[in-house]
């Protein structure tokens, strides 16, 4: 229904939200008429809303006035929240977090006709925590300081991040407010469980490096990679059983709880004591796991740093049976499908990309009973699924994590196996 604002000649939008979409928002959908996309609003509202800007089949538009609020509508509890880009979801309550994420990736399927031969797992794996659960914020530079990005606009000054944990939160204060003339993003690191920190400026202020209290170490990055005053900077992350060596530009995943459970997920679908391939393997999250439980792992990782702290974090827990590989995962898998090498599973963890079609296709044709596909964007492991399951395979589960609460972004764990003949 359209009507007009009183006192004003702006059109607005009187609708009824049906739906909540994957980084657009509340959706309103009536017969006859375009979606409507209203970031801010939540399924079961009536709102007023105003239109800016109408494509095909939609119209995305901004959110005026909640008349009837849902009732899994709650406070949001970051001061920035409507302004920062990082977080969507801190109005709804986290039980309803959950159930959405798991619509999106079920839908998700659905568009590239996925039908898991024991369907997506009942209900999505949740957080430990819902705030403070981040090791790692990064922030764009502002002429007032560090900031995060505006929902599709600039970044402005921030104060502080409460999805960054408490140890990160201590560093950050040092640097809030201070403008850093010639480093152009900064990313905050730290360990509440090993009291280890960094700071990673790119590239080093004009200024020097600032204060930043404690123990935090700092680390730049030059035309030569990453360098700090001692040389290559790392910080240590615990998960159960096993400490992480992180340099500093090497990924982790950022929430360290969930990454437990993200790893506990991907063991329980592996066979004890076999062969495993693991792709992306980063600084070995789940090849030492998997190697402490008796496996025989051989991870494949294009950065070097990454495959040294792994090679370093095995040797410091004390775990064998593991070799990091440093080289490009479309080599490799050329090489070991040619060479028919035979794995007893195969995991990938590839970044929001996705495996993209030559290496799904090339997946397609290891040598190997089980894939488990660790995924952090549903739509595009949608895509690769529906390539690799084009060459013999079948998806037999898809699990739901919540690695990212607050947000619109969702992880899954996918086990895909081998079709039997008919």
């Amino acid at each position: 229904m359209l009507s007009t604002l009183p006192g004003t000649d702006m059109n607005v939008l009187i609708r009824k939200v049906n739906a909540l979409g994957n980084s657009v928002g509340g959706i309103s959908r009536e017969s006859g008429a375009k979606a409507v996309f209203i970031r801010g609003a939540l399924p079961g509202e009536t709102v007023s809303c105003k239109p800016v800007r109408e494509a095909g089949n939609f119209i995305e538009a901004e959110l005026i006035e909640v008349l009837e609020p849902s009732p899994h509508r709650v406070k949001p509890f970051c001061v920035y929240f409507g302004t920062c880009g990082g977080c969507s979801l801190q109005h709804l309550e986290y039980p309803m977090q959950l159930y959405w994420k798991k619509r999106w990736v079920t839908k998700a399927l659905d568009r590239m006709n996925i039908e898991p031969d024991y369907g997506v797992t009942d209900r999505t794996l949740q957080s430990p925590l819902t705030r403070g659960y981040r090791n790692r914020v990064s922030f764009d530079m502002t002429s007032m300081g560090p900031g995060l990005h505006a929902y599709k606009g600039d970044p402005f000054p921030v104060d502080d991040c409460p999805l960054l944990n408490e140890s990160g939160r201590k560093v950050y204060a040092h640097l809030a407010g201070k403008p850093l003339p010639g480093c152009r993003r900064i990313s905050v690191r730290a360990s509440p469980e090993t009291g280890t920190s960094i700071v990673e400026f790119s590239p080093i202020p004009a200024g020097g490096i600032p204060h930043l209290g404690g123990e935090t170490a700092a680390a730049w990055k030059s035309a030569d990679g990453w360098e700090g005053s001692g040389g290559r900077v790392s910080f240590k992350e615990k998960l159960p059983g096993i400490t992480f060596t992180v340099f500093a530009g090497t990924f982790f995943q950022v929430n360290t709880p969930g990454a437990a459970i993200l790893a506990a997920r991907v063991m329980k679908l592996l066979p004890p004591g076999g062969d495993i391939l693991d792709l992306y393997g980063g600084c070995g999250t789940f090849a030492l796991h998997a190697a402490r439980l008796g496996g025989r792992v051989v991870s494949v990782e294009f950065n070097t740093d990454s495959s040294e702290g792994g090679r370093i974090s095995a040797r410091e827990n004390g775990i064998t049976g593991v070799e990091f590989v440093t080289g490009r995962v479309r080599k490799f898998l050329v090489e070991t499908t040619r060479s028919r090498h035979p794995w007893d599973a195969v995991i990938v963890d590839p970044p929001r990309s996705g495996l993209g079609i030559r290496n799904a296709r090339s997946l397609r044709r290891v040598n190997s009973p089980l894939i488990v596909y660790v995924s952090c964007n549903p739509f595009t492991l949608a895509r690769d699924l529906s390539i690799i399951t084009g060459g013999g395979w079948e998806v037999a589960t898809v699990t739901t994590v919540d690695m990212f609460p607050q947000t619109d972004h969702v992880e899954t764990v996918t086990e895909i196996r081998r079709r039997k003949p008919e």
